[in-house]
């Protein structure tokens, strides 16, 4: 077979990664192109607070209707720095009758010759260039050219001329720029919301101790316990579904963070904030602790990513169509190691790690239960939400 091997941290991928692996399997004639999925390499710091699992979904994603792209992620599981070299001395160890092609940018084949052991990634894979819109053409086929005399192997050019986007433009310009979406295929924006990727509001450990220390003064004991299992909770739930972990952890510690105030100062906040309080609120105003404590991330605690505010807003009621931070929340608010008088806890832990919509549906079908046994204090969110993820169930099967 004649196999084009694509590299990259794709963080994230663009269409223009997906047309020039179309341009070189058309143009030379290959079966297929895989994506090879940067681990460590080198010359990058991946990392841009992108678990390495977002990045190889996101290529899953934007390559799943295209019949001769693939996915290889050896470099994601590889020890130590991704070497190209390495991979392609594998591949041809693995496939040694099939013909490797290696494609790259052509930013990448200026400075081929201070990759680690480039003479070997040319012996194993003919070397297929993408230039770019508004690059020196000529001087690209000079450089060629001399690593064509330098090396053993092949280096053609792929015949199309990729636009100016480039990944970090995309990092930088996604929530700002509607048009830099326009870069990327519907489903991967899509994620990049879902998972709240590339957001200007990042937190650390050092953060989620100074919030820790805060809470401390601002609940009770109990209370205060409570809040730690639900950010602890939400921090290994954000890991198991690749939501930024600490982010989450913050929601966490915050979610309670008006629990412990007085029903009028609830009322008053709201009031003064034009915070909308429904008649059910106005009647239980405790059940006002979700939306002042959205208030209080900005306004007391300096936490300003709006999805964790959302979260914390409706982290008791739901809402209909929840994000994933939202369901996190609600469901470590739940289900956290101090919780022992929920029905079910067993199966709702477990179900929190293998399949959160329905763990979410669950909680909803017990938390309506409960208060069918309150009708007095039943929230029509709450109703609302459960209608919604009940239809959804049945409808997903």
């Amino acid at each position: 077979m004649r196999i084009g091997i694509y590299g990259g941290t794709f963080n994230p991928i663009h269409n223009t990664h997906i047309e020039i692996a179309k341009a070189a399997l058309a143009q030379f004639q290959l079966d297929r192109v895989y994506f090879l999925v940067a681990g460590n390499p080198p010359h990058k710091d991946t990392a841009e607070n992108i678990p390495d699992t977002c990045r190889l979904e996101m290529v899953s994603i934007a390559i799943q209707d295209e019949e001769k792209l693939f996915i290889d992620d050896r470099e994601i599981y590889r020890a130590g720095k991704s070497y190209s070299y390495l991979t392609l001395t594998e591949l041809k160890e693995e496939y040694p009758s099939d013909e490797f092609f290696f494609i790259m940018g052509s930013d990448s084949i200026l400075y081929f010759d201070k990759w680690v052991n480039p003479e070997t990634i040319s012996k194993c894979a003919t070397i297929l260039v993408a230039p770019r819109l508004g690059d020196d053409e000529e001087a690209i086929r000079n450089t060629i050219h001399t690593f064509q005399e330098t090396y053993e192997g092949e280096f053609k050019l792929i015949d199309y001329k990729a636009n100016g986007i480039a990944s970090s433009i995309i990092r930088e310009d996604f929530y700002n720029n509607d048009d830099t979406r326009l870069s990327l295929k519907q489903s991967v924006a899509d994620y990049i919301i879902e998972h709240n990727l590339y957001s200007a509001h990042n937190y650390n450990y050092s953060d989620i101790l100074k919030l820790s220390e805060e809470m401390k003064v601002a609940l009770k004991p109990g209370r205060y316990i409570h809040t730690l299992g639900v950010a602890t909770t939400a921090y290994s739930m954000a890991l198991k579904w690749n939501y930024p972990a600490y982010n989450a952890m913050v929601a966490g510690m915050l979610h309670d963070s008006a629990k412990c105030i007085t029903d009028e100062k609830r009322i008053s906040i709201c009031e003064k904030n034009n915070i909308p309080i429904s008649e059910i609120e106005y009647r239980f105003p405790h059940l006002l602790h979700g939306k002042v404590g959205a208030f209080y991330c900005k306004d007391k605690y300096n936490v300003f990513d709006e999805q964790i505010a959302h979260a914390i807003a409706v982290h008791t009621t739901g809402c209909p169509a929840m994000n994933l931070l939202d369901k996190i929340i609600f469901v470590a608010d739940y289900i956290e190691p101090g919780r022992d008088k929920q029905p079910r806890l067993d199966i709702l832990r477990y179900m929190a790690y293998t399949d959160l919509d329905k763990c979410v549906y669950m909680i909803l079908e017990d938390s309506v239960e409960y208060l069918n046994s309150n009708p007095e204090m039943v929230d029509p969110t709450t109703i609302d939400t459960y209608n919604y993820y009940k239809k959804y169930m049945k409808e997903r099967g």
